[in-house]
């Protein structure tokens, strides 16, 4: 599903990781823990492909960071749910369409993309929270608020950078 081979990524100055070989199959969870400025969220990066890797290959489903251009990239978004550590919610949009964005993003019809948000929203416990905005919710509901997005699109890969803050 999620493999790395002999991946390296660097800035000019400073390399980050060298020749890191991974793979997460379906079903799997992956934690990486360490020193904050160790890698972690460029790793990730690399993932969702916001950044290249300087050596190596990314393969996940059937996108390949070496055969990848940038038209694709939307595409392999679409597979992958993506919760950032600050949450990236948009302040100018009510709680239900930061929700819905990915569903309106990708052209789903209306009456699903209430369906698909009512039952995310009542599971996560801010259903009644739809009608607010960001600034409205405190840090943890702002969060599941992200995680609500990030899943919204029934991603075959989920990522979250620093869940636990």
């Amino acid at each position: 599903m999620l493999k790395f081979e002999n991946v390296s990524f660097g800035y000019p100055n400073k390399n980050i990781f060298s020749k890191v070989n991974l793979f997460v199959n379906y079903g799997e969870f992956l934690f990486l823990v360490g020193e904050s400025g160790i890698g972690k969220t460029t790793l990730l990066k690399l993932i969702y492909s916001d950044l290249k890797p300087t050596e190596g290959d990314i393969t996940f489903e059937d996108f390949d960071s070496k055969k990848m251009e940038n038209r694709d990239i939307p595409y392999l978004r679409r597979k992958i749910g993506i919760v950032f550590q600050d949450f990236k919610l948009l302040n100018d949009r009510n709680i239900f369409e930061n929700i819905a964005l990915p569903l309106y993003i990708s052209g789903v019809k209306e009456d699903k993309i209430k369906k698909r948000v009512f039952d995310i929203s009542s599971k996560i416990g801010i259903f009644d929270k739809l009608n607010n905005y960001p600034y409205d919710l405190s840090g943890g509901e702002q969060q599941r608020v992200s995680i609500a997005r990030a899943m919204i699109n029934e991603p075959k890969l989920l990522l979250a950078d620093e869940p636990t803050g």
